[in-house]
């Protein structure tokens, strides 16, 4: 585990998968509310106290991780400080740390195509209501398609599965929407599909 001090009111930690591994961790189990991330999150705040003196106890702090192929960076930013430092036997009771993450449009699964002409043969298979409430992103190459959870079919999800390779972890969804190029979404992807379905005829 490294920690950087990038500021006063930020700090950057960077976890291999080594570590992930000596802590038991799976990052497929990192997901909002479970025991899992608050165990995770706890642990790292503690280290970083320990180790910087950055106190994420005393006020308020956003926490961002993002996965990477050999583990995960987390940002820890403190927004404000409030006036009267907690006391020791606060801290000591301080073993809940709750997660708040940002507000998104939809849960969404994760899709993957190796390339865009998977991506056609998909789409020309797939019903137009399923697009309603996706979104299709473009990162590092790779065109992602992120399809609610409430309005793909089965069918649609075997099709996906078919032609795409299903991203599991719910963080790489969130890294894909914060860091990927959207290129469609809603009624404009299911416009898009409607093109690619004439196309194929």
């Amino acid at each position: 585990m490294r920690i950087e001090k990038l500021a006063d009111n930020k700090i950057k930690v960077t976890l291999t998968t080594a570590d992930l591994t000596r802590l038991n961790i799976d990052i497929n189990n990192l997901t909002p509310s479970s025991r899992e991330l608050h165990t995770f999150l706890f642990h790292i705040m503690e280290t970083v106290r320990e180790e910087t003196g950055f106190n994420p106890y005393n006020g308020q702090i956003v926490v961002e991780a993002t996965p990477m192929r050999e583990g995960i960076i987390v940002l820890i930013s403190k927004l404000k400080r409030v006036k009267a430092n907690f006391t020791r036997d606060q801290l000591k009771r301080a073993r809940v740390v709750r997660a708040r993450v940002k507000d998104t449009d939809v849960e969404a699964d994760a899709y993957g195509f190796a390339s865009f002409d998977d991506l056609c043969r998909a789409f020309a298979l797939i019903e137009d209501d399923a697009f309603v409430h996706s979104m299709l992103y473009k990162i590092d190459g790779v065109y992602c398609c992120l399809m609610n959870r409430k309005s793909g079919s089965r069918s649609s999800r075997h099709i996906l599965s078919e032609f795409a390779s299903e991203v599991a972890s719910p963080m790489k969804a969130e890294h894909i929407k914060e860091h990927g190029e959207l290129i469609a979404s809603g009624s404009k992807l299911a416009r898009m599909a409607a093109g690619i379905k004439k196309l194929n005829g």
